[in-house]
């Protein structure tokens, strides 16, 4: 497994560190945030390090667990997932509004003015194979996606959306995120260079929403490692740039959320349990607020 030291692997002198998409063997030094956003918008992701402490990673397994043990939550393909965790999660909403997390959006971004977009989902097993979280295949217009626009101008555009994924347990070559370095500037979702992310717990990755990229690879349904791709534990959350397209993708994205959870469009979501306020001390809004 690939873990400190591992050709290929881009540093910043910060904690934050981007992975290249070739097998190097030598490692490269990026001095800034500003290289660090560079490279996601090169590649199209970045990984953060060692970003959680242990007791944080404790109590967000405990609480997703309890959860989801308390039949909590929708089934979707091999994992539970609660959509819009912030708001139905209780206690998990700190996750979301991590000072760590919020910061490593903003450098992939390059800007300190980002939203919070609505999303923020809780997961449990493994997920599906390789897609875009821009939607592009979603609302049953695969040329539009979330953005509301065509492929034509919408991989044309630098990262404006981007999702920090928070692992809460190491990663092996079966349950490992996999990603298509370049992928976020091109409509498709055939893989060109898949490409394995192995984590350690309390690390946390942040990616275009354009990039293709999957969960983890299904295996056989009489595999036996479903056992362990059944424990695989992650959280995931969305910021944008303040921009009218970063709202456009929000508003589309809360239609798929609200969907999941059995809300009306018309409905607004349940108390937040204090994510907007926590946002607000880092001065970060809300979609909703734009």
């Amino acid at each position: 497994m690939c873990r400190e030291g591992c050709p290929g692997r881009f540093r910043w002198s910060g904690p934050i560190e981007s992975v290249s998409v070739q097998e190097l063997s030598v490692t490269t030094t990026l001095a800034s945030p500003a290289e660090l956003a560079d490279h996601v918008a090169s590649d199209g992701w970045a990984i953060a390090r060692r970003q959680l402490e242990p007791h944080e990673i404790f109590s967000a397994r405990t609480l997703i667990a309890a959860h989801f043990q308390a039949g909590h939550g929708v089934q979707i393909e091999g994992a539970r997932v609660q959509p819009a965790a912030a708001h139905f999660l209780p206690g998990l909403a700190w996750l979301y509004a991590h000072r760590r997390v919020i910061e490593l959006a903003r450098a992939a971004l390059g800007t300190r003015d980002v939203i919070f977009t609505g999303h923020s989902d809780a997961h449990h097993g493994f997920t599906q194979g390789w897609h875009k979280d821009s939607g592009s295949s979603a609302l049953g217009d695969p040329e539009t996606g979330y953005f509301g626009e065509s492929p034509t101008t919408l991989f044309l555009q630098p990262p404006e959306v981007v999702k920090v994924g928070i692992y809460l347990q190491e990663s092996t070559d079966l349950n490992c995120l996999r990603v298509d370095p370049g992928s976020h500037v091109r409509p498709g979702l055939q893989p060109l260079r898949p490409t394995r992310v192995l984590m350690d717990a309390g690390d946390l990755v942040v990616f275009d929403v354009r990039i293709t990229h999957a969960g983890a690879v299904v295996p056989d349904p009489h595999s036996a490692d479903l056992d362990a791709l059944r424990q695989r534990m992650s959280a995931f959350v969305t910021f944008g740039r303040d921009t009218p397209r970063t709202r456009a993708f929000a508003r589309a994205n809360m239609i798929r959320q609200k969907g999941q959870v059995g809300l009306s469009q018309d409905a607004t979501m349940a108390a937040d349990r204090g994510h907007a306020a926590l946002l607000a001390s880092y001065g970060v809004g809300t979609w909703e607020d734009c």
